[in-house]
């Protein structure tokens, strides 16, 4: 019986990230609503485009920060722990996009936040698969998160210019009765 205690620990340090994992992806999807429904349309159209993106600009932050003892510096060891941090959190918040289409595909007719959560509970118990989930399905779907953000900032932006170059609406010309 002295495993009994070493399992139990295990177990909990799964449903402790089963559940922050969750409640990331849900907050954002009640925060962020308009957002969460943009991240969603890129894993739509562009999925591997998101993931490519993701993988070349936060797999250098995060190889940064793994390498961050061999920094000299104090002040810029911390600038990189701080930058890490903050591409974690935007990640959580991109992926928030991936769970909610699970979610739609999932429950259609359900409101937004009971699509994350839907989409949710199935992508954490994926990320949190001994191994696998660890090592592969969790870096590459942070890594898709944080593209899918990055993307969606440039659409806002091209979208933003498309309606700015239209020339504005003719007046209606008023009747004469």
């Amino acid at each position: 019986m002295p495993y009994t205690g070493i399992v139990l620990s295990i177990l909990a340090v799964h449903a402790a990230v089963f559940l922050i994992l969750l409640g990331h992806w849900v907050a954002a999807a009640g925060m962020f609503p308009k957002s969460t429904r943009t991240f969603a349309e890129i894993y739509d159209q562009r999925p591997l485009r998101a993931l490519l993106v993701g993988i070349f600009t936060y797999g250098p932050i995060m190889l940064l920060f793994l390498m961050n003892g061999k920094i000299p510096n104090a002040p810029l060891r911390f600038l990189v722990v701080a930058a890490a941090f903050a591409t974690l959190l935007i990640a959580m918040i991109g992926s928030t996009g991936l769970a909610l289409r699970i979610g739609r595909n999932l429950c259609a007719g359900a409101d937004t936040w009971q699509q994350a959560l839907r989409g949710g509970v199935m992508l954490a118990l994926v990320f949190i698969t001994p191994v696998l989930g660890w090592f592969v399905v969790l870096p590459l779907g942070l890594a898709s998160g944080f593209g899918a953000f990055l993307l969606s900032r440039s659409s806002n932006a091209s979208a933003d210019a498309r309606t700015a170059s239209a020339p504005p609406p003719v007046p209606a010309i008023p009747s004469l009765s």
